[in-house]
């Protein structure tokens, strides 16, 4: 008489296996966030950096107006919603708003789950402008400041009256 052994799992061995993936799951997890916030900080601070350094660029190199602003859609300019991204446009006009002539130099989506993106400037505008002129934010220095909602240190992106940033890590928000 032949026996013919079947080949799988018992239930023992099974819940054993679930459970050493929830024991792990459960440790790695909160490493796993921690590691995604501080990505979002980095992102965040480079990317601004990169943008202001590009608008400084195109000011100066095309002899027009540039302005970033926070956007929720692609097409116009919102009051203060930087948490969904922002654009970068040539403003021809100078109302700070994209018309449907004025080149879109970028457009950057942003999803921030560890924080908030705020823009705080010199004449409390929600947008930056980049002189025609000199390629300086003339009237809209000031900061960026990433407050952390993730027990991580908070982020402020400085831009000063010569368009020169630096990065700092203010106590509060």
């Amino acid at each position: 008489m032949l026996f013919k052994f079947k080949n799988g799992f018992t239930m023992i061995e099974l819940v054993i296996t679930v459970a050493i993936l929830a024991i792990t799951t459960s440790i790695a997890l909160p490493y796993f966030h921690d590691f995604r916030a501080k990505q979002e900080v980095k992102k965040i601070s480079s990317l601004l950096s990169s943008t202001i350094q590009s608008a400084k660029s195109h000011a100066a190199i095309q002899h027009s107006n540039v302005v970033i602003c926070p956007i929720s859609n692609q097409q116009s300019c919102e009051n203060s919603n930087w948490n969904t991204g922002f654009i970068l446009f040539i403003d021809n006009n100078k109302n700070r708003q994209v018309d449907l002539d004025e080149k879109i130099i970028a457009t950057e989506f942003m999803d921030l789950k560890y924080g908030n993106l705020n823009w705080r400037g010199t004449l409390s505008l929600p947008s930056l402008t980049f002189q025609a002129s000199s390629g300086l934010p003339n009237g809209s220095n000031g900061s960026f400041f990433y407050c952390s909602t993730h027990q991580l240190a908070h982020h402020r992106v400085v831009l000063s009256r010569m368009g020169h940033i630096r990065v700092e890590n203010p106590a509060i928000c």
